[in-house]
């Protein structure tokens, strides 16, 4: 199986707490992707929607990582033993301006939907907005998972 990862699951990483996304759980992915079992991407695209939940997150708290940090993570990520990127083709950047003009306003979902769509991957994501959206617009919705679902099917 393998797998994108949504921004979701890498903002941890960068010390954010997501409800839905425990420790225990990206262990559990990084496990499964040790093992075999699953191939895990992530999109570069995805930094660009962390870095700025981050500084939106620094603001609101008053504090938050140094930029040296940040970039420590992404290349801590970038060199992972079990973490592979992947970029968008021309094809998926056609599907999310699509997306765009029917109405799904987060250029980056549509971007790393798309991008899991056109190479055929598993989407792992928690957003049910766009996982409805999808649905409501007929595109294709049986490659979307949250790792609740996936641990499902793998253990």
């Amino acid at each position: 199986m393998h797998i994108l990862l949504d921004s979701t699951y890498l903002l941890p990483v960068f010390g954010i707490e997501v409800e839905g996304v425990t420790g225990s759980d990206l262990l559990e992915l990084r496990s499964l992707a040790l093992e075999g079992k699953i191939k895990i991407y992530y999109s570069p695209v995805s930094f660009i929607e962390v870095v700025s939940k981050i500084a939106r997150e620094s603001q609101r708290r008053r504090q938050g990582p140094k930029p040296h940090e940040i970039k420590a993570t992404i290349k801590i990520i970038e060199q992972s033993d079990y973490l592979e990127a992947i970029h968008p083709n021309p094809q998926a950047y056609s599907i999310a301006y699509e997306m765009k003009l029917l109405g799904h306003g987060d250029m980056i979902d549509n971007i790393l939907y798309a991008t899991a769509s056109t190479r055929k991957l598993i989407f792992l994501t928690l957003d049910r907005k766009l996982k409805n959206f999808i649905k409501q617009q007929n595109l294709e919705i049986t490659k979307i998972l949250t790792h609740s679902e996936l641990f499902k099917i793998t253990l």
